[in-house]
Formats: structure tokens, sequence, C-alpha cells
């Protein structure tokens, strides 16, 4: 008798343990590129995971990005289809081209033209990709009973005896094991964990967008016979009168474009309208060559977004107990060195490597911190710095 009720007493302890675990392994917030690869990189070690993305859905979002060959290789070791399923829809860069114009004529200017032996050099191609490509490239794979979307992070709840509760506006809580926050610079983790509101510095106004082939086509044939815009391949920069733009042509025969203003008060409202935008960048670029407003004829409004770009001060705390930051939510930086996703497909990667030497636990999230926040924080830094020098680069008249 005596024994019989010790055993019911084990199971029912047994049951209550199992009922307070939760049964999803890993909650990451954001369905970007880094969350994405994050959770291929769980679900290939037999984890479970939830991916929380604050959209209503899976849908096209922002424009084009630039990545390095060490972007590439850091996919590669976290799983080398992910990487091959990128590149079939990136476009490999063999150009990069650097002009400075003064008074609407042609300054100084530069050209590389064998970035095609980055391959051979640094193991991986130079690429850029459309946004919303990446991003498809990065779904295909995953289970579709992963995603919750819709689900705005409001905070999470660490347990003294482990797992965390995440608590979302407007929707249920969800338990997990653990919580990796790939949310970007909006990052309510974040915020919780420095046990403040580390408030967004916007540094400069930008503009961007991808154009369809057949609108460029169409506005290059306005323009003189010797137009040219977006060479396919071709990673052009063009600096001058406060103004950054960068350039490139895809393998679809699209381009995609980028304005930075570096005169413009990065708290001015944003363009009231589309017709609106669209008159102020073409007095921007009244002095710059044909093939540039040809772009901006060229580009379909509703799809450019103006927006001030911001950066997160350096911090050194990226997590705690259960919990870490990745990517964006971790170093935000300015886009000057075209290194935003490169870096933080390099945490997926030193994440990774973490967790299958040492399993999904607090070991491995600490030491994925240690090991990234110095060369993040210099990042940073150094993208800050070229905002700088390309401010310089802009005003040589």
């Amino acid at each position: 008798m005596k024994l019989s009720l010790l055993l019911l007493l084990l199971l029912l302890l047994i049951m209550y343990s199992t009922a307070l675990s939760p049964s999803i392994d890993c909650g990451i917030i954001g369905c970007g590129p880094s969350g994405l690869a994050l959770a291929h990189s769980l679900l290939a070690e037999g984890h479970t995971v939830r991916v929380f993305e604050r959209r209503d859905e899976f849908r096209p979002v922002g424009a084009a990005v630039f990545l390095h060959p060490f972007a590439l290789n850091s996919l590669r070791k976290v799983s080398p289809k992910l990487e091959s399923q990128l590149l079939e829809a990136s476009t490999r860069i063999h150009t990069l081209s650097f002009r400075t114009l003064s008074s609407g004529s042609e300054g100084f200017s530069f050209s590389l033209e064998n970035l095609q032996d980055s391959e051979r050099v640094f193991g991986a191609p130079f690429v850029a990709v459309r946004f919303w490509d990446m991003l498809k490239a990065l779904k295909i794979g995953l289970p579709e009973d992963i995603f919750r979307f819709g689900y705005q992070l409001e905070r999470y709840e660490q347990h003294d005896e482990g797992g965390v509760t995440l608590h979302f506006q407007g929707k249920e809580s969800v338990d997990v094991k653990y919580l990796i926050d790939a949310g970007g610079i909006r990052s309510r983790t974040r915020e919780q964990l420095l046990k403040k509101n580390d408030e967004r510095i916007p540094r400069l106004r930008a503009t961007f967008s991808v154009v369809d082939r057949d609108s460029l086509s169409t506005a290059l044939s306005r323009e003189s016979s010797d137009s040219r815009a977006a060479e396919t391949g071709e990673l052009a920069f063009l600096a001058g009168d406060n103004l950054s733009v960068v350039a490139m042509g895809l393998d679809d025969g699209g381009a995609f474009w980028s304005q930075t203003d570096l005169g413009a008060d990065p708290f001015d409202p944003i363009a009231a309208t589309d017709e609106d935008l669209k008159k102020k960048l073409a007095d921007d670029f009244a002095d710059f060559p044909s093939g540039v407003k040809a772009l901006v004829s060229a580009t379909n409004f509703e799809d450019a977004i103006e927006t001030s770009v911001c950066e997160l001060p350096v911090t050194w705390k990226w997590g705690e107990d259960d919990v870490t930051l990745l990517g964006d939510a971790a170093h935000a930086q300015l886009p000057a060195l075209g290194l935003g996703v490169s870096t933080a497909f390099g945490d997926v990667e030193e994440i990774t490597e973490q967790i299958r030497r040492r399993g999904l636990n607090r070991e491995a999230l600490r030491k994925y911190e240690s090991k990234r926040k110095i060369s993040c924080a210099v990042l940073q830094l150094m993208s800050r710095g070229m905002f700088y020098l390309n401010g310089v680069s802009a005003n040589q008249n």
C-alpha cells in the first residue's frame, strides 16, 4: 500500500514537472534574415521552434541589400543548402565604382573591376539581392506551423526555475525554454534587458527602392542615347552636393538604388505624398547624370521608402539567463559599410556553433555573446566613422 502510494506521488510529481516545462525549446522574435537562418539551424539540431513576427503576414518588404563574402561563408557553416538558396536569388557583383560630382561635372573617381575574383580569394562572392527575394529564399524548407504572425512582443518574464514567458500585445502568452530576439532595432527585449528605453539615434534621411526592368528601359529611352544606369553586377557609388547615391543592376533586369541626403535634418517629416517625394528627388538629382535621373523617374513611388536611418548605442549587455539578442537588436549600425545583414549572419554562425558544441543552454548563449560583442562594437564604430567620411566626400565641390 505504501509502495503504491509512493509510486503514485512520484508519478504526480513527474507529471507536474512536465506540465511546468515549456514544450517549445526556443522562441525567436523576428521573421527577418537572421531569424529565418536561426530557425533552420535550431530545427536541424532537433529543437522545437516558434518564430514570432509583428507583421500580419509574410509579405514583400524592404528594397535590396549588399552582402559581403563573409556573410555567405557564415551562412554556409550554418547550412550549405541555405547558402545555395540565397545565392540563387542574388546578383554577383563584379565591379565597384565610385565617383564624386562637382557642380554637375565628374570629379574624383575610381573603379575596382576584379571583384569576381572574391570567391577565389575570400571563399564567396560579393552579392546584392532584393530583400524580399532574400527572405523567400531563407524561408524555403521551414515548416509553416512554426510561424506566428501578428505577434508583437510586449515583454518577457524570466522564471527562477528556468524558462521564459512571452507576453504579446493582444495575444495569448507563450512559454518557451529560451528566447532569442532577432527583431531588429525596435527590440522590446533589448529595452527590458537594459532596463531603459534605449532610444534610437536618427543620423540621416534616406530613400530607397527597386525598379522593374520595363520601367527602367522606358525611362532610359527618354534620356540621351549614352545614358547608363545601374549596370548589371556593378555596384556604383556617386557623391556630391550633400547627396550620396548607390545603384546596381540585378540579374532580372531591374535595379535597386538608394539615396542618402546628408544635408537633411533626420527629424524632418517624411514626404506627405508619393508626388511630394518624387518632386523632392527630381530637385535633388537635377545636376546628377541622366542615368541616375532615369532611375528616379522609373520608380513606382508606392514602393519607395523614405525614412530616417538610425543606430543604437553600443551595448555590452546582450542577454541574461535564458534570453539573448541577435542581429540589429544587439548592434544596429548605420548602413555606410553595408554590414547590417552580413554581421547578423555572423551572429547566427557563432550561436549555431556554440549550440552544436554545448547544447541549447545558458552556457552556449553566454559564450556566443562573449565571442561576438567586441567585433560587433568595432564594426558599429567603423560604420559611424564611414558615415562621417561619406559626408565629407559628398561635399567636395
